[in-house]
């Protein structure tokens, strides 16, 4: 799916597009677009899913690439995405309001935690992506870890992303549920439609693939996994072999490699004798041979328990393909009349249906007919088109502005965050420091909110600076007597000539002195002969 959009992506917005990888801590530009590669054979890091070899499946889970995308402003912007190629020079690349778009499955990489820093410290608008809640609403499929984290992947993704794209109507409902349900930020979420169409892809088609045309089979695509639910079919063929059925029986045909928690069936079906020989396993199948496998089935299942999206249905409708599915989670917004749904648990349903089929060959003409009439295969363009739309909602960037709040953002060698402040205990020294953020050329303002807690008399010094504090920008000091009470602001004034890459803020009390820093303010201030702000003049 990242592959599809990207190239899409590129040659829609041209120099606008940029790739981008992770390394050494930092989004760095990608060294060439041939190095945009899917490892082949791919295992998740819980090992719970291995995919097959197909362009349908391992674009999304091979190198988890991430975009970025610019806002409608005027300025020329960068579009990003990322991969774990090695062949980078860091550039200070990423400008003020440009818009990062992950469309991976990032939830088990560093950068995600560089999303928030980015957002706060360069204005970069973040579009993250929603496949699916399952992890959350169906644990018992997933190895425990992945459920356990993923309502704190969410969380950090509604709290450093603008927009959340989801890729069904399904998926857009339950991370809405989720973020009300965990108090996140509801954010704007808008659903992208995933192209189905399956490429005429040129290529050898292996042998024991073509032989399978000689007769009839009936194909499955999907990594083998509970949540898959694969037993319901092999149920269902057993159970029809067992009423005789068997010789007539097409072949079953499971595209994908076993993944979690599925031992105990293969197992079965490799020594059940009543559909030995029935049911047939592929795996690391090529482009061209996932078209062939499409084209020539008899029909196509697909019994999932829960879907964010369902690719493969749309897929064997866009081949005229006739489909019998579970109607769980988004699977009938990507069919919808067209396909023929059964009870995910009931095997004996999919048997009558199975059969139905295979016995009554002007039914399923007559369902093909209705898809060649009215089903409209899906096109990447149309995916990347609403991505852009979600981009250009966003409007021209926002002035810089970082809002720090000390107990989260910044350190201290003498206080004590609370909450988001950080408080005195009333030893000499610095009371906060940091964020060490890159910080834009231009014009700011800094306003710093303080609270004098105790009556103790004492001075309260700022500092800002770059290159770990020995380049000194600007400074300031408040003075307090005994007894007095403060409750407002330091403000400083700091003209940028330069890109900062450690912008930093110093804070530092005399002994006895009780203060509350509560927050930090940098404000970009507009140029007033022009009108424009001081980034958008820079990179016009």
């Amino acid at each position: 799916m990242e592959q599809e959009i990207c190239r899409e992506l590129e040659r829609f917005y041209g120099s606008r597009f940029q790739k981008c990888i992770f390394e050494n801590g930092e989004f760095v530009p990608h060294g060439s677009s041939d190095s945009f590669s899917a490892p082949k054979g791919l295992v998740w890091p819980d090992s719970s899913r291995i995919f097959p070899r197909t362009s349908s499946f391992d674009t999304v889970f091979g190198n988890r690439k991430r975009f970025s995308s610019s806002g409608s402003d005027s300025r020329a912007s960068n579009i990003l995405i990322a991969s774990e190629q090695k062949d980078a020079v860091s550039h200070d690349f990423m400008k003020h309001g440009d818009v990062l778009i992950s469309l991976g499955l990032d939830w088990d990489y560093p950068y995600l935690d560089k999303f928030y820093e980015l957002k706060k410290s360069l204005g970069i608008r973040v579009i993250s992506c929603c496949y699916d809640l399952i992890p959350i609403l169906y644990p018992q499929y997933c190895v425990g870890h992945v459920a356990a984290g993923f309502k704190e992947y969410f969380g950090k993704l509604s709290w450093s992303s603008s927009t959340m794209l989801c890729i069904s109507q399904q998926s857009r409902s339950d991370y809405r549920k989720l973020v009300r349900q965990i108090g996140a930020p509801e954010i704007p979420s808008v659903v992208i439609p995933l192209g189905d169409n399956v490429p005429d892809a040129k290529g050898i088609v292996g042998p024991e693939i073509q032989r399978l045309k000689e007769k009839p089979y009936i194909l499955f695509v999907s990594t083998i996994e509970r949540r898959k639910n694969h037993e319901v079919l092999y149920r269902a063929y057993h159970l029809l072999a067992k009423d005789g059925h068997g010789k007539n029986l097409p072949k079953l045909v499971f595209v994908g490699m076993p993944g979690w928690g599925v031992g105990d069936l293969l197992k079965d079906i490799e020594l059940d004798p009543l559909i030995e020989g029935r049911i047939v396993q592929l795996n690391h199948v090529t482009d061209a041979e996932l078209s062939f496998l499409y084209r020539n089935a008899k029909f196509m299942v697909y019994p999932s328990l829960y879907e964010g999206w369902g690719l493969p249905v749309g897929e064997a409708l866009a081949c005229g393909k006739a489909v019998v599915a579970s109607a769980r989670g988004s699977i009938p917004e990507v069919g919808g009349d067209l396909v023929v749904y059964v009870d995910p648990w009931n095997a004996q349903a999919w048997a009558d249906e199975i059969l139905r089929l295979v016995e009554h060959p002007e039914q399923l003409e007559a369902l093909e007919n209705a898809i060649s009439s009215g089903y409209k295969p899906r096109v990447w363009a149309d995916t990347a088109k609403a991505v852009m739309a979600a981009v250009d909602a966003l409007g021209p960037a926002p002035r810089c502005s970082l809002d720090l709040l000390p107990g989260y953002d910044m350190r201290t060698l003498v206080g004590a965050p609370c909450a988001g402040a950080m408080r005195s205990l009333g030893q000499k020294g610095v009371l906060t420091f940091g964020p060490y953020w890159p910080l834009s050329p231009g014009k700011y303002d800094i306003e710093i909110d303080v609270v004098k807690i105790g009556g103790a008399a004492g001075d309260l010094s700022v500092r800002v600076c770059h290159q770990q504090g020995t380049k000194e920008i600007a400074a300031s000091r408040l003075s307090f007597d005994r007894g007095e009470l403060f409750d407002g602001a330091i403000s400083l004034s700091i003209n940028i000539k330069e890109r900062l890459k450690d912008f930093e803020i110093v804070t530092e009390i005399t002994e006895g002195l009780l203060v509350s820093i509560n927050a930090i303010r940098v404000v970009e201030l507009e140029d007033k002969a022009q009108g424009i702000s001081s980034s958008d003049r820079q990179y016009a």
